[in-house]
């Protein structure tokens, strides 16, 4: 169970709702088209400023467009993220999947997702593992997102499996 303390405010208007329903994406009928409704957000790229503080693994600070952005290892291969508790599962842009090697049309589960920027085609994925905060967690569904996503999302699911994640301020820390 998550733990969250939100501070209401600039995060909340940040973080949209995901609502992806989960069945079961991989006994999923390959070729059948489901109709999934998704809200995500969708942050402008940003570069995260080199100077910024060093914080311990499992601390990161709110990065200058008020989001949270941390770094995962998935399947072995360097994975950004921004922080989003809003929605429900990990949701991969299409150039981190295909760093995990899952190519966007090879993936079952077609379905569609209603985002901020419009409707776009999804795919589901599965990561085997995912290293972050000093923990890991394994078998994580993930929705590859064909769209324009500049940068992956950390889900619920995710999160969920990490432990306790509290924002306070401009801190956020998984316990």
């Amino acid at each position: 169970m998550i733990g969250i303390h939100l501070e209401f405010g600039s995060i909340m208007a940040a973080m949209a709702s995901i609502a992806v329903a989960l069945s079961n994406p991989f006994t999923d009928h390959q070729n059948i088209q489901k109709e999934a409704a998704a809200n995500i957000a969708v942050p402008e790229a940003a570069v995260l400023d080199a100077s910024a503080i060093q914080l311990p693994a499992n601390t990161v600070q709110r990065h200058a467009d008020g989001l949270f952005y941390v770094e995962a290892k998935a399947n072995g291969h360097s994975i950004r993220f921004v922080v989003d508790t809003g929605a429900t599962v990990v949701v991969l842009n299409r150039a981190d999947a295909a760093k995990l090697g899952l190519t966007y049309e090879s993936l079952p589960g077609r379905a569609q997702m209603r985002t901020v920027n419009g409707s776009s085609a999804m795919r589901w994925a599965r990561i085997e593992r995912m290293e972050m905060a000093g923990k890991r967690i394994e078998q994580i569904s993930a929705a590859v997102v064909d769209g324009a996503l500049p940068v992956s999302l950390m889900g619920q699911n995710a999160l969920q499996q990490l432990g306790t994640v509290t924002l306070s301020g401009d801190t956020l820390t998984i316990h």
